[in-house]
């Protein structure tokens, strides 16, 4: 199911023991945590924890809402309830951009479908120490040491040797993000769709989710004859 234009979640539904399920989604985020503009747009990973249908609630479109106005870079986690976002910002969020975070929150607590909506703010040490006022702070801990969010520079895909670039003299830290298309199959174990394993992840990077069993089959489609 398509929950949003702006955010793509990664794999399935995750559910948790008791009532709450999570998605970890991904977006293109041109702002650090702190909200300066990063040259080149990153990629976000930020997980949202629910306990009822989430295509059926407010949540996702105030969240579209909040990263069209630049107020979600430092996020980690959204928890959802009735009326109510709990947020949890990265610890890479200083405490002096913290009333400029709560502030880009402000127009959005405004718009016609939040007219009752509170938004709580919580830094994510808080339940990484159990020291969170949050009743399910422990849901919180397990997603977060379940995963890897927060903001990444992509993988760049080359179509061309970079070892030959390096060789004749450019920077290897310039090339050490890309992602050699052109490598052999017999330089390196085949994956299942028969694509080498730093391609199909690379793909997987672009298209805004993790390696799961889908990957194979976008990266396959493609490769196979109509008759396949």
């Amino acid at each position: 199911m398509r929950f949003s234009a702006l955010f793509h979640p990664e794999c399935a539904p995750v559910a948790l023991e008791g009532v709450f399920q999570y998605l970890v989604f991904s977006a293109l985020q041109w702002k650090t945590p702190n909200l300066d503009l990063m040259a080149t747009a990153n990629k976000q990973r930020f997980a949202v924890l629910y306990n009822q249908p989430l295509e059926d609630r407010f949540a996702i479109e105030t969240l579209e809402q909040a990263h069209i106005r630049g107020a979600m870079s430092g996020v980690k986690l959204v928890a959802v309830h009735k009326d109510v976002l709990r947020i949890f910002l990265s610890d890479e969020v200083a405490g002096s951009t913290f009333s400029a975070i709560e502030a880009l929150w402000e127009p959005i607590k405004e718009l016609e479908l939040n007219r009752k909506l509170e938004v709580d703010f919580s830094c994510e040490h808080e339940a990484y120490s159990g020291r969170s006022d949050y009743l399910f702070w422990r849901e919180v801990k397990e997603v977060l040491e379940s995963n890897s969010l927060g903001i990444e520079r992509y993988n760049i895909p080359v179509l061309h040797d970079c070892a030959e670039e390096i060789l004749n003299g450019d920077d290897p830290v310039a090339h050490q993000l890309h992602v050699d298309l052109l490598q052999t199959v017999t330089r390196q174990s085949e994956a299942p769709s028969g694509l080498p394993p730093r391609l199909v992840d690379s793909v997987a990077s672009m298209m805004g989710h993790c390696r799961c069993s889908m990957t194979d089959y976008y990266v396959g489609a493609g490769s196979k004859s109509p008759d396949a």
